[in-house]
């Protein structure tokens, strides 16, 4: 009985010294684990990373990571041989300038995305300079008149110009010089980060924009049409999807990349007054001097005024009571029209 007795106790000890080796061996292992998640020995829970945010000051749009330190603005032909141009649909905003020659000038903005190439490229005025000041941007064009050569040289911006860069300006086949000229976002890309222009955050004053639960106030206004002196374009607002499909002259108006019509989230018109400059008959605009604003979104017109305290300064659109225009968040074009251009809505 003597040996029986000793063997149930060794075997009840050797049972006990089990039971605390697999309690220390979990504990080990989920100590391990929580250190391997980030947590710690106490066992707390590891902390959610924090998502990163950024809403676009130029189109309210959110992003997941940060935007560039600066925007593009390229300088996009319109007439002739150049429409359909490539990658317009990728604009943050597009500006559209009357010129010489009874044509217009689009200045395409990119911030939130940025295409494999631009195009076709066209040369720059003064008052292309000016609107990129206010951006802060960096200034995409080929070729200039003298005056903007003369400003561009100063060095008031960061300019990449097919007139003086080493860079791989080129042709496509489809289009007709002097129609015709593109580049890679790749080329100049490289240039960007050559010259160190991202290495700054530049601080662009946003829009104001509606939120989920605003709308704006105003005039039922579903179609607008503009008169250039050469040229027209249209508007027309598609409720179902909130958005104003572009056309040109009554003919479709599509992104040549994608064959897609240019769709936009809001029109604004900027009204100025033009001069003529020289014997060619480029233009002067004043881009400080204020005037007569209207803002197209949601199918309602907004009447108003902008402002610009200086060059380096935002433009300013608000209201008939002073409170700044509200934007849809999405895409804009941005009308300048002179005393030579009239517009019509309905």
């Amino acid at each position: 009985m003597g040996k029986i007795k000793a063997l149930g106790e060794k075997l009840a000890k050797d049972k006990l010294v089990l039971t605390l080796v697999i309690i220390g061996a979990v504990v080990v292992i989920g100590g391990a684990g929580l250190l391997l998640m980030g947590g710690g020995i106490s066992g707390s829970l590891p902390e959610a990373s924090a998502k990163t945010e950024v809403a676009s000051p130029l189109t309210g749009q959110v992003y997941s990571e940060e935007l560039p330190p600066r925007p593009m603005v390229v300088s996009i032909d319109n007439v002739g041989d150049a429409v359909p141009q490539s990658w317009l649909s990728k604009a943050d905003l597009v500006y559209e300038f009357p010129v010489e020659g009874k044509q217009t000038r689009l200045q395409a903005i990119y911030y939130g995305e940025f295409p494999e190439e631009f195009g076709p490229i066209r040369s720059t005025r003064p008052y292309f300079i000016d609107l990129t000041r206010e951006y802060k941007g960096i200034f995409l064009a080929h070729g200039w008149s003298p005056e903007a050569g003369e400003y561009l040289r100063t060095g008031v911006i960061p300019y990449i110009n097919a007139s003086n860069s080493s860079l791989d300006f080129y042709r496509v086949d489809d289009k007709v010089a002097p129609h015709n000229s593109y580049i890679k976002w790749a080329e100049v890309k490289g240039e960007i980060d050559e010259q160190g222009w991202w290495d700054e955050k530049q601080d662009i004053r946003p829009f104001s924009f509606l939120s989920a639960a605003q709308m704006n106030t105003g005039e039922a206004a579903s179609y607008v049409s503009f008169s250039y002196a050469a040229a027209g374009c249209e508007f027309t607002y598609d409720a179902a999807t909130g958005k104003y499909t572009r056309t040109m002259d009554g003919e479709r108006y599509v992104d040549h990349e994608t064959g897609e019509d240019i769709k936009v989230s809001n029109v604004l018109v900027q009204c100025v007054s033009s001069s003529v400059l020289d014997n060619k008959g480029r233009l002067r605009i004043d881009m400080c001097a204020g005037g007569e604003a209207y803002l197209f979104t949601n199918g309602v017109m907004v009447k108003g005024t902008w402002s610009r305290e200086d060059l380096d300064s935002r433009t300013v659109f608000v209201d008939a009571e002073g409170n700044e225009f509200k934007l849809t968040p999405g895409n804009t074009w941005v009308e300048i029209m002179d005393q030579y251009c009239t517009f019509k809505h309905k």
